[in-house]
């Protein structure tokens, strides 16, 4: 739009100064909307930048959160690996007595092979060779000694058995003695070696035994 100047000088005085005054306005509003507009778009650089963040934050704690899932699932693998272990034949005392714990798992068996147990007693533990045992509880190995009447096939049987149904559990030595009086029943001594979790027991060293 081109402004003449000589049309606004045949303007009367008071035209000319309303005229000015909404000039000055016009500009004075425009340096107004344009401040205006800059600060929203500051304030809205910020929201979006806030934004961002805790979207990162949500992002991290969504891993984080997923990362604790896995671990709570491999910490119960590691407890179902454990009981599993157990089951096999890492055994923990009965009434503070490992043979009471090897005789009430071995009864039923002993039943079922037909051998008659007379008498179960521990023997001097072994220490399992570890850099470094916690103590306290510890794990180590504890033959249980175990005799009974049988004939050979039952005594064969029981300790068949025993090895199939607790596999970490091994045959240390086995006795078998005759008796005329009764020829076709024996009289066995069997001694296991169970791998134990308990307390340390007196004389048990790392790696040695007294």
């Amino acid at each position: 739009m081109n402004l003449d100047l000589s049309s606004l000088k045949r303007l009367a005085p008071s035209m000319r100064w309303v005229i000015g005054i909404t000039f000055a306005a016009v500009i004075v509003s425009g340096l107004v909307i344009g401040f205006g507009v800059r600060t929203q778009l500051a304030a809205l650089r910020a929201v979006n930048a806030e934004i961002a963040e805790r979207n990162a934050t949500a992002s991290q704690m969504q891993s984080d959160i997923s990362k604790a899932d896995l671990q709570k699932k491999a910490t119960a693998k590691a407890f179902a690996d454990l009981d599993t272990l157990s089951a096999s034949g890492v055994i923990e005392p009965l009434l503070g007595s490992f043979a009471m714990r090897s005789k009430s798992l071995l009864d039923p068996i002993a039943q079922r092979a037909g051998f008659h147990i007379d008498s179960v007693r521990e023997l001097t533990p072994i220490t399992l060779q570890l850099p470094q045992p916690p103590p306290g509880q510890v794990h180590y190995r504890q033959p249980i000694e175990f005799t009974g009447q049988g004939s050979y096939a039952q005594i064969t049987t029981f300790i068949s058995q025993t090895e199939n149904t607790y596999p970490m559990t091994m045959l240390s030595s086995l006795l078998i003695l005759s008796q005329p009086q009764t020829p076709e029943t024996h009289r066995a001594i069997i001694t296991f070696e169970w791998p134990v979790r308990g307390e340390k027991p007196k004389g048990l060293t790392n790696g040695t035994k007294k």
